[in-house]
């Protein structure tokens, strides 16, 4: 049994949540309060909410921005969106929605009727309308069957990995957030007996483990961790990992744009080279050509980067709209160790992960 095959939502990664199941808590979050709205008033002002990315139930606020004096909806309902995007743009959500106040056309019908139209959006791109059209009695509202339509993405800014990465990765909407070690001249047995980790010698199932292991070609063994806490523990000892062998460790921040490889061998690190894309407005300075470099780099950085660069200025995309640069850690642990953490299938067939359970060091 996997770890998060269980029925409390408490138990489950945030990163196992998908879009439909956060448009439903958006839409069962704000409901209520346009309701209450239109009991009261007869009619509401556009508002919002916004879900974090964690935890799995994503905690939920309410956006209720002052609306500018202007009477006409569709400058508030503009004001709303730019006060979203603001705020997606400095912090870690992973889905919204707006919700308006529209006068819409009764399929069927084709009568006009008044409804509360919920727009959601979620990071990955994904976007959907629910309809609510109501009717006000003696300050009762009382809504008719939901109607849903196709959405549009105008409050989350568009992903920047490059596309073959997104259609490669298990989906995975609120990005992926790993890390990953790969060990070479030591056996598997003494890289889980050095990580107190236990094979459970069971397959990976449709829910990936907290963490997990798999044996690559020319002896390579690789180490996933989908708990980042967890992975940055066992970087603070990667020298002690690292003794008598080699070890390579690659940490992924989708959300961030953040990527950064670094190598060990013989108790000492022997190089890193960390780029910090900069998704949100407000984070720490970075930018798409950010590339921080200390030791002594493997000779292939040198052509991979020159190789970035050069599908940069093919691409037709304009500046900035596709972090490049963020792939650059990424070739660098594949030229070394044949691995990367957003490809499955190779020449060789399947690399196929066994789910890993901690253990308690002796004494």
């Amino acid at each position: 049994m996997d770890q998060y095959d269980v029925e409390d939502d408490a138990d489950r990664p945030y990163w196992l949540s998908m879009p439909p199941q956060d448009f439903t808590a958006l839409v069962d979050f704000i409901m209520p309060e346009i309701e209450a709205r239109l009991g009261r008033d007869g009619v509401f002002a556009p508002l919002g909410a916004l879900m974090a990315r964690e935890p799995y139930r994503g905690a939920i606020e309410l956006f209720d921005e002052p609306m500018p004096d202007k009477k006409d909806g569709n400058t508030q309902l503009d004001h709303l969106k730019q006060a979203l995007r603001t705020r997606v743009a400095c912090s870690h959500q992973r889905a919204a929605v707006v919700a308006a106040n529209c006068t819409v056309l009764l399929p069927g019908s084709g009568k006009q009727a008044e409804a509360a139209v919920l727009m959601c959006t979620h990071r990955d791109g994904t976007a959907a309308n629910y309809v609510y059209p109501y009717t006000i009695t003696n300050g009762r509202v009382t809504f008719a069957p939901l109607e849903m339509t196709e959405g549009t993405q105008d409050i989350f800014p568009p992903i920047r990995l490059r596309p073959w990465i997104r259609e490669s990765c298990p989906p995975r909407p609120v990005g992926y957030q790993v890390g990953l070690f790969l060990f070479h001249g030591i056996d598997r047995e003494t890289v889980l007996q050095r990580m107190h980790l236990a094979d459970t010698g069971r397959p990976e199932a449709g829910c990936p483990a907290p963490a997990a292991i798999a044996s690559l070609a020319d002896g390579w063994t690789v180490v996933w961790f989908n708990d980042f806490a967890t992975f940055l523990h066992h970087a603070t000892h990667m020298q002690t990992y690292a003794a008598g062998c080699t070890v390579l460790s690659l940490s992924v921040d989708e959300p961030d744009y953040a990527t950064e490889a670094t190598g060990y061998a013989n108790e000492s690190q022997q190089w890193a080279v960390r780029h910090v894309g900069t998704s949100r407005a407000c984070a720490l300075p970075g930018g798409p050509h950010d590339l921080h470099v200390t030791g002594t780099p493997p000779a292939q950085l040198a052509d991979i980067v020159t190789t970035m660069q050069k599908e940069e200025a093919d691409s037709g995309y304009l500046p900035d709209m596709i972090d490049f640069y963020f792939d650059i850690p990424v070739e660098l642990i594949y030229a070394l160790a044949g691995f990367r953490y957003c490809q499955r299938e190779y020449d060789g067939g399947r690399v196929i992960f066994n789910t890993l359970l901690p253990t308690l060091p002796e004494g």
